[in-house]
């Protein structure tokens, strides 16, 4: 899992064909590596019952401000259920020592890291496998991979004339072969509809993988999960005294967080008790 750096970018971001058709940070090899758009629009027409829960999310107390201007808004970011105390003290992609208890529409929910990646639309993806970690040994899983190994199959022979024999090792030259916008843009929108008619077609072992996790006892042996989450209301926002420089952050916020627009703030100067705090609220 990684945070928002510098608000809403986890690290430099791609352009939306390159993630497809390249992947990142790894190639696209199978149909276990393709990256797939982590869309609420998307998972809201397959799945439209709602997770609404409390979650909680890692960042510097640089980027408040950036985190409070996408309440409500459908801009995803990544938060957990459990993380360790030395991660929130040190935070995944960005400066730590900040953590803020969120209300959140699940998007996605997984017991580990789902390795995603933003494009430069802001939209965020992850590889399939990482989505369906939890059900991979299924054997309903296969019938998934192979209808996706059909829908790449289908969108070479309707976009080029590449072979198909070796349908992912031609995936990757797509950009390359296409050089017109507008044909790569419907190349694109075709694997959008694809990937969501495959989703749709296997709902119920996608929607286990995506949403098992929320729904029983958030419980993780890793040292983070990763909640993919939008529509978010801050609730509270803890500062770790040990981690924060109480200085500066008196400077961006000279009338307190109180007063600057957060409902709430705690302070805390042991990082294991916030970490058993936030296991007592995800629990219940």
């Amino acid at each position: 899992m990684r945070t928002f750096k510098g608000y809403l970018t986890e690290y430099a971001p791609t352009s939306t064909s390159d993630i497809i058709f390249v992947g990142s940070p790894d190639a696209v090899e199978n149909a276990q590596t393709l990256m797939i758009p982590i869309a609420s629009s998307m998972f809201k027409r397959i799945f439209p019952d709602t997770i609404r829960t409390t979650v909680f999310h890692a960042l510097g107390a640089e980027n408040l401000e950036g985190l409070k201007k996408i309440e409500g808004k459908k801009k995803s970011i990544s938060a957990f259920f459990k993380m360790l105390a030395s991660e929130m003290e040190s935070g995944i992609a960005s400066d730590g020592g900040v953590v803020a208890e969120l209300d959140g529409d699940i998007i996605v929910s997984s017991q580990t890291d789902i390795n995603t990646a933003v494009d430069n639309t802001g939209r965020r993806w992850a590889p399939m496998d990482y989505l369906m970690i939890s059900e991979l040994k299924s054997p309903q899983m296969k019938s998934v991979f192979k209808d996706l190994d059909k829908l790449i199959v289908s969108l070479i022979a309707k976009h080029t004339s590449l072979n198909k024999k070796t349908p992912y090792v031609y995936w990757a030259k797509m950009k390359s072969e296409i050089t017109d916008n507008k044909k790569l843009s419907l190349l694109i929108k075709d694997y959008y509809d694809g990937i969501e008619t495959v989703f749709k077609k296997h709902k119920t072992i996608i929607g286990k993988a995506l949403y098992g996790y929320a729904t029983t006892n958030k419980l993780t042996d890793q040292a983070w999960d990763e909640q993919v989450v939008n529509n978010i209301k801050i609730k509270k926002i803890h500062i770790l005294t040990d981690e924060v420089d109480l200085d500066d952050l008196h400077d961006m916020y000279p009338k307190g967080l109180v007063n600057s627009g957060f409902p709430d703030v705690k302070f805390w100067d042991d990082s294991s008790a916030l970490q058993t705090y936030i296991a007592g609220i995800t629990r219940k």
